[in-house]
């Protein structure tokens, strides 16, 4: 009786051992993958651009031709005649200062361009009649008095210009003009403002030293 019981004992676990051992292995199948396919990425190649090649010249130095020959001038053409070298000087438009010549001496006007006689006459007119000249002088003396008239007709800055050598002529001279007091005004027409004068008062104009 106990071989039989333990024989199938011993099949039923062989047979349990096999279940089991089935069921691992499937538990340990895995499914099967799908194919990969291997795709293989190309990159686009940039384009490419043809290069020129530039050839260097040689830059060849112009060829210097040689000088031209001037033509030789003829030394009679080319000298200048010497008339024309000297420059003319021009003709001054200036006219020289006005002159009066009276009883006592000479007036003369110290700049160009006072054309006026009458006023010249009126101021020697005046100073003439106040020079009295010391008696007993013998001989030409002269004595020249520097003075400036201004716009009004007053008298500025006298002064012995030149002396006669004779100290009471030389006053005398002096004298007349300062006693002239107020001339009359400059002529309106005339713009410079003032007149520079100088009167020469001569003493025995007509006899010799």
């Amino acid at each position: 009786m106990r071989k039989p019981f333990v024989g199938s004992i011993i099949l039923h676990v062989l047979f349990f051992s096999a279940l089991l051992w089935a069921s691992i292995e499937k538990a340990n199948e895995k499914p099967p993958l799908p194919e990969v396919t291997k795709v293989k990425l190309i990159r686009p190649k940039a384009p490419q651009v043809p290069v020129q090649k530039i050839e260097a010249k040689e830059i060849k130095a112009p060829d210097t031709a040689p000088p031209l020959e001037q033509p030789k001038k003829d030394k009679k053409k080319t000298e200048p005649k010497k008339e024309a070298l000297t420059e003319k000087k021009p003709r001054s438009t200036e006219k020289a200062p006005k002159e009066l010549k009276g009883e006592v001496g000479t007036l003369k006007v110290q700049q160009s361009g006072f054309e006026y006689d009458f006023y010249l006459a009126l101021v020697q007119s005046k100073i003439e009649r106040n020079f009295r000249p010391p008696p007993g002088v013998r001989g030409t003396l002269m004595a020249t008095v520097g003075f400036v008239i201004l716009a009004d007709g007053s008298i500025s800055t006298i002064t012995l210009v030149t002396a006669s050598g004779n100290l009471l002529i030389d006053q005398a001279a002096e004298r007349a003009v300062r006693s002239a007091g107020k001339l009359p005004p400059l002529p309106a027409q005339y713009e410079e403002g003032q007149l520079g004068i100088n009167f020469e008062f001569v003493v025995n104009p007509n006899t010799g030293s």
